[in-house]
């Protein structure tokens, strides 16, 4: 009956939600530097977002018809939200951490335990969109390798 999304309406990223049926839109966070990119947890009852503070990005939970934003990550580097497990209590997001490395992680919205999940090394790769299967069991993520070539061509 509801969808939620980003809108720039007021010169910064925010949430917004959508009503389906009368296409009422309501803005839900004011955040003066970035609050979007929101997920719904599968009782709909909660969103985890991305804010940003500075230079880093950070996940973090909300009432899902708008109240308090809760930082859930603190570390420097970006975290890029993207799906809860099926019981709702972990968010499961990519994390670019120790400079430019990236990984897959969850972190307990009850807990606040911090998980990491992969542990990729190499700077020229890439972890993204973390997606819990439905039983929770598993958690599939586009990974990606950079890699370049030197080409010649001859000048006429």
């Amino acid at each position: 009956k509801k969808i939620v999304f980003n809108s720039r309406e007021n010169g910064t990223i925010n949430v917004w939600l959508g009503e389906l049926e009368t296409g009422a839109q309501k803005q839900i966070t004011f955040d003066p530097e970035l609050a979007g990119f929101a997920v719904w947890s599968p009782d709909g009852k909660w969103l985890a977002l991305q804010i940003k503070r500075g230079d880093d990005t950070h996940v973090a939970l909300m009432p899902a018809d708008g109240g308090e934003i809760i930082q859930l990550t603190n570390e420097s580097g970006q975290s890029w939200v993207h799906s809860f497990s099926p019981d709702g209590d972990k968010i499961a997001f990519a994390g670019q951490r120790e400079g430019d490395i990236w990984n897959i992680y969850y972190i307990s919205r009850s807990t606040r335990e911090l998980v990491k999940l992969t542990d990729f090394k190499k700077r020229n790769t890439f972890a993204r969109y973390p997606a819990w299967s439905p039983r929770g069991d598993k958690i599939v993520f586009e990974y990606t390798e950079t890699t370049g070539n030197i080409w010649l061509t001859q000048l006429k």
